[in-house]
């Protein structure tokens, strides 16, 4: 038993209150016939010590509890306060159940958890309201007010709780509009962001519609081109087989070598007297997979006369030897290279 907490407890109840409890118990206070509002003030120890004195009745009287808290419809019993937690105990404090009901009620169950809850209320509100004890939270209570200064208390406090949620939902609107707000914020960017970025693609795939539409006249102004000597090259090699035999009748020292494209330059013509095997631009494509082409072991490509289309149509053997010229000046330089052997 925590006499000291018990003895705090019985000092705050109110006069009126404490008469009642007295009366109820059938207790016998010394030195006085009858306890009233007169002689209760100066028979403040007395009381007290004759109460803890018939503490088993104290004990069942706050374990039998059945209140109406003055700002609430319904009964609360012992048993109720024992299952609330620290918070909705200083709830029902400010809903104007006395002190001495909530601590007597856990104080006198036979569980030592109440017996720990009623100090941490104790704890939890003197810190609350910044006292050093609770005769110091109930002083205003001392003189006891009439019902209506009563009231008064119990209906600022209701209204300081109200205020108190009213702020409280207040505060998480704010927050939840700012919520919401940045959402929609960046909501708004991302969908100018990729507005912008399906602007700038749309505008590089016009760009590119535009520059592969000029690329497709000119591929179809070669191709016409490459066409046209095409038919002419088709013409003038009608027969083949005699232009392959009179090239491999030659014999000398450019005799495995084959020319793509003809320069039409006294140096050629001369050499392909010696045997020098020149084919013009335009028949190149009738000779591109034939055995004629395989039969040199050196290939050698003029490649600012031959198009890069004839160029890829060409077939070359692994064991073939490729030169390609860029200009006319490498031939020469290489024709004298090889005359001067």
């Amino acid at each position: 038993m925590d006499k000291k907490l018990w003895k705090e407890i019985i000092g705050v109840i109110p006069d009126t209150e404490l008469i009642g409890i007295i009366k109820s118990l059938n207790i016998k206070i010394k030195g006085f016939r009858e306890l009233n509002t007169k002689n209760i003030s100066a028979s403040k120890k007395i009381v007290t010590v004759q109460l803890m004195n018939n503490f088993e009745k104290i004990i069942k009287y706050y374990n039998n509890l059945n209140i109406k808290p003055i700002n609430s419809g319904k009964q609360i019993s012992s048993e109720d306060i024992r299952s609330l937690g620290k918070e909705k105990l200083i709830t029902i404090y400010e809903d104007g159940l006395n002190l001495h009901f909530i601590l007597g009620a856990l104080l006198s169950s036979e569980k030592t958890e109440h017996h720990n809850k009623a100090e941490d209320f104790k704890v939890l509100i003197l810190n609350k309201y910044q006292k050093n004890n609770l005769a110091e939270i109930e002083m205003s209570n001392t003189n006891e007010p009439s019902g209506n200064a009563q009231n008064i208390k119990v209906n600022v406090k209701k209204i300081e709780k109200k205020l108190d949620e009213y702020k409280k939902k207040n505060q998480q609107l704010t927050k939840e509009l700012n919520t919401l707000s940045k959402k929609y914020k960046e909501d708004i960017k991302v969908l100018t962001d990729s507005n912008n970025v399906l602007k700038k693609e749309l505008k590089i795939e016009k760009e590119k519609s535009k520059a592969n539409e000029k690329k497709m006249v000119e591929i179809n102004s070669e191709l016409a081109h490459y066409n046209q000597q095409l038919r002419e090259a088709q013409e003038l090699l009608s027969n083949s087989n005699e232009v392959a035999s009179s090239i491999e009748e030659a014999q000398n020292l450019f005799s495995e070598i084959l020319i793509l494209g003809d320069p039409q330059n006294e140096i050629t013509d001369n050499l392909k007297k010696k045997g020098l095997n020149v084919v013009n631009t335009r028949d190149i494509l009738q000779i591109s997979n034939t055995d004629f082409i395989k039969s040199f072991s050196e290939i050698w490509i003029l490649s600012f006369l031959v198009p890069a289309q004839y160029k890829r149509r060409i077939k070359i053997e692994k064991n073939q030897l490729i030169n390609d010229f860029k200009d006319f000046k490498a031939l020469r330089e290489e024709l004298e290279r090889r005359m001067n052997r």
